[in-house]
């Protein structure tokens, strides 16, 4: 029989890997949450209605693996809190999801308790697109020796791609994907303010990027990223890149740093793939 597992923090992650892991066999022992109504209406949405569903920590001395779903700069508190209480033993293994923060946080003192980190490499909005998404979801898994081969395990449960990342380069995978996620969002509502300010609605702008995103996506995906690259930095079209200096000078002027900034790493990644000329590189190079 698979072991227990007590969720702790019934936000849209938590939720929807305590759903998968139920539906793979793992025995719900309680959804703990700061209030009892959410907590029992997270209950619905896992599968595991019933009385299993509180406020206190102690009903989460049922369960082998305890699930820290909670923002980071809690989970070093909630998990002092536990061994606090003599909740964790040799037994079981403390799990949180942070991309950023190692396993180790959750240590405290001599005490035997493993500890894992498991992290998802997807963006969740919504707790039941969670469930459709983590299946074939790449997930890190960081920890104790002993606690990775569970992660392993857990990961497989749901249909997750497992690897492994290093404690001291957790900030620096994080950052990777903050610039592959987050900063993506925000360079395309960057491509939005301009085309509203060619006259475009906003939210038509946005609608306009989508194929251009998407075909962007699916170049990298089937060519890799040095020939997936297109536009005219990778073309040697430095005038090109002159008239957008210009356009953005008068127009948008608070965008020229960012728009130097990733032109400048976009002409390395252009010469990496071996479509520039040396020439063309340098006059782009004096253009920007």
């Amino acid at each position: 029989m698979k072991p227990g597992i007590a969720l702790i923090g019934p936000g849209k992650l938590g939720c929807a890997l305590t759903h998968l892991l139920s539906k793979a066999g793992y025995p719900v022992a309680a959804v703990i949450g700061r209030d009892r109504q959410r907590a029992s209406e997270a209950c619905e949405f896992i599968g595991c209605a019933g009385r299993i569903a509180g406020s206190e920590l102690s009903l989460a001395k049922k369960a082998e693996i305890l699930l820290l779903a909670v923002p980071d700069d809690q989970i070093q508190i909630l998990a002092q809190q536990l061994h606090d209480q003599a909740i964790p033993t040799e037994a079981t293994t403390l799990v949180h999801f942070s991309g950023l923060q190692p396993a180790g946080i959750m240590r405290s003192g001599q005490s035997a308790t493993a500890v894992l980190s498991i992290h998802p490499l997807l963006p969740f909005a919504d707790r039941q697109l969670a469930v459709e998404q983590l299946p074939g979801c790449p997930c890190a898994i960081e920890g104790d020796k002993e606690a990775e081969k569970l992660g392993l395990e857990l990961v497989a449960a749901f249909d997750g791609r497992a690897f492994s990342i290093k404690s001291d380069k957790k900030a620096l995978y994080h950052a990777a994907a903050c610039i592959a996620s987050n900063y993506f969002v925000t360079l395309v509502a960057a491509a939005t303010e301009l085309l509203h300010d060619c006259g475009i609605e906003p939210k038509q702008a946005t609608r306009l990027l989508l194929p251009l995103l998407q075909a962007t996506l699916a170049n990298i995906d089937q060519l890799g990223i040095e020939q997936g690259l297109t536009g005219p930095i990778v073309r040697g079209d430095a005038g090109t890149v002159t008239a957008h200096l210009k356009a953005l000078e008068n127009s948008a002027p608070r965008l020229l740093p960012a728009y130097r900034l990733l032109a400048e790493q976009t002409l390395q990644l252009a010469k990496a793939s071996g479509r520039l000329t040396a020439q063309q590189a340098e006059s782009i190079s004096k253009s920007l």
